[in-house]
């Protein structure tokens, strides 16, 4: 192909920072779609479902936070009914203790979280990539293997908070700095 990259970047730039942080927060979800399921990274290459949402609001809001899907459900996504205008997510949480990677959570944990994109649209970073998908298909199939569905908005001054707090449960994956300057890293 004969894409001159670096003008279509330079193009991308503009449009993205005439964008509002809700449509900055689907474009960063936007652009990890294909990207293989990474466990513990946040970053356009590979993510997890926590990190996609984590990188979306960072290049969205400037805010940094790197943590679970949980946490992000109880402590920034706390907005009940949000608005279209709104950032929002979508959570699983398991009706009962399962096994979970290498630990076992109980019941009432979000073990699984994806970015909405519009109203009946997520991204869905999940093995073996971030696809972009319906939301029912999504939830249909949690629902018959025993989670919860909820859609929150985002508390902006939760996040706020959060950030200020260095709130980083993970860390950050190596690659997220070559993607992003953080602290004049």
């Amino acid at each position: 192909m004969n894409i001159k990259w670096d003008k279509l970047m330079e193009n991308e730039k503009k449009q993205f920072e005439r964008m509002n942080e809700t449509d900055k927060f689907i474009y960063f979800l936007l652009l990890q779609f294909g990207s293989p399921y990474g466990w513990g990274n946040e970053n356009p290459v590979s993510s997890d479902c926590s990190g996609a949402v984590c990188m979306a609001l960072y290049a969205a809001t400037g805010l940094l936070i790197r943590t679970t899907a949980d946490d992000l459900l109880k402590r920034v996504f706390t907005k009940v009914n949000p608005q279209r205008s709104d950032i929002r997510a979508v959570f699983y949480l398991t009706k009962k203790d399962r096994k979970h990677g290498d630990r076992t959570v109980k019941a009432g944990t979000a073990t699984h979280i994806a970015g909405f994109i519009d109203d009946s649209v997520i991204l869905n970073s999940q093995t073996p990539t971030a696809r972009v998908r319906y939301i029912t298909d999504v939830s249909n199939w949690y629902q018959r293997e025993g989670f919860d569905v909820l859609v929150r908005g985002l508390d902006r001054s939760a996040l706020e908070r959060l950030a200020k707090e260095g709130k980083t449960v993970y860390g950050l994956d190596k690659e997220f700095l070559d993607f992003f300057n953080v602290g004049g890293k």
